[in-house]
């Protein structure tokens, strides 16, 4: 590249055809080299996005963690009995998730033939969601939104809210590397346990009282790619 510049400077004695060839090397060159930079900058967002979903599964657990021990003067947010931010209870869901196949249908786990993946930010199926963070933390304000509010009982449990106590005010909320990403949540109610019945070929379930919830989170981006599955038991 060196030597091609300093002939660029130095063109006295160039010809047009000169000039020509080396003005074609160097769009080879630009061309060559804007796939690979881009590569790189697709992976970066993989990585990063990748670690987010894993930070935030980590929050949840302490969560669930501080939720499951009894209230006391070290711990006056416990409640005795583990939940996930914006469940009332352990045993219920939020919105329309009720069942771990849920995530073979929706996110495409198993691949199945005839499945619909929930793969953009714009999907019908991201009404079914919660923001993790709320909306306001979205990248940018596209046609969308995601519900930030658990839909059970009397709503005195809103998800946002209490996924944001996680954070500390110098970090601030977890945002997606991508354009249009944004952490999105639901949970599979616990109190009970699925199996697969080989005779009528469907996902089951039976009371499962020590059985805890499935928290799902995903980047709005692409979520059926991008997302993590915890069992809290």
């Amino acid at each position: 590249m060196n030597t091609i510049f300093k002939r660029l400077r130095n063109n006295k004695g160039n010809s047009l055809a000169e000039f020509a060839v080396t003005a074609a090397m160097m769009a080879t060159l630009a061309t060559t080299a804007a796939p690979r930079f881009a590569g790189v900058g697709e992976t970066a967002k993989q990585n990063q996005t990748k670690a987010n979903l894993d930070k935030i599964g980590k929050m949840a657990n302490q969560f669930y963690m501080e939720k499951m021990a009894v209230v006391s003067a070290n711990n006056p947010s416990g409640e005795g009995q583990g939940r996930l931010p914006g469940q009332e209870k352990y045993d219920e869901p939020l919105d329309e998730a009720e069942h771990y196949d849920y995530l073979y249908e929706v996110m495409d786990v198993l691949d199945k033939d005839g499945d619909s993946p929930f793969e953009k930010w714009d999907d019908a199926e991201g009404s079914k969601w919660k923001s993790v963070f709320g909306m306001e933390n979205a990248n940018l304000n596209l046609d969308y939104e995601f519900d930030e509010e658990q839909n059970n009982g009397d709503n005195t449990t809103i998800g946002h809210v209490e996924w944001k106590a996680f954070l500390s005010e110098l970090e601030g909320p977890i945002k997606s590397p991508y354009r249009q990403g944004h952490y999105i949540y639901t949970v599979i109610e616990g109190g009970q346990k699925e199996y697969f019945n080989e005779t009528t070929q469907q996902y089951e379930t039976t009371n499962c009282n020590e059985c805890g919830p499935i928290l799902v989170v995903a980047d709005a981006y692409n979520p059926s790619k991008f997302h993590i599955v915890k069992s809290f038991n």
